[in-house]
């Protein structure tokens, strides 16, 4: 839909052509800014962990959707680790990962189970009846 018709029917305001531009702009500027924040919690993971290379599975709407996202924090993870320009494939790729929130809680709860067979029990309520989790 026109940008001038998506602000008239949405928010019943007439804007003008600058107006427009700048709006288009900061929306630019704002997706820009959070690609390149969640390259820097990739790169940060990945620097602490020691990987070099690996995949990164990324779920929501943003970076599915939003345009230029995904480009945008190859981008970004290309200036933070210094790749040349010229690589064929980046070690550390952003990846479209579909349920991802689904797997993340399935994640969390096999750790869970994990730290808490070998008796590491804090954030973990292990005295509820009717639970899951084994009697330590």
């Amino acid at each position: 839909m026109e940008t001038h018709a998506l602000f008239e029917k949405t928010f019943k305001i007439d804007t003008t052509e600058p107006e427009r531009k700048l709006i288009r702009r900061l929306a630019e500027l704002i997706g820009t800014r959070a690609a390149r924040l969640s390259a820097c919690g990739v790169a940060a993971i990945c620097k602490k962990k020691g990987l070099a290379s690996c995949h990164v599975g990324a779920d929501g709407s943003v970076f599915n959707k939003y345009p230029h996202f995904q480009k945008r924090g190859a981008q970004a993870l290309r200036e933070i680790f210094g790749w040349d320009k010229d690589v064929r494939k980046d070690p550390i790729q952003l990846v479209p990962s579909e349920d991802g929130s689904g797997v993340g809680a399935a994640l969390i709860a096999a750790l869970t189970m994990k730290r808490i067979k070998a008796g590491i029990h804090a954030g973990v309520n292990v005295k509820r009846k009717n639970s899951l989790i084994p009697p330590a």
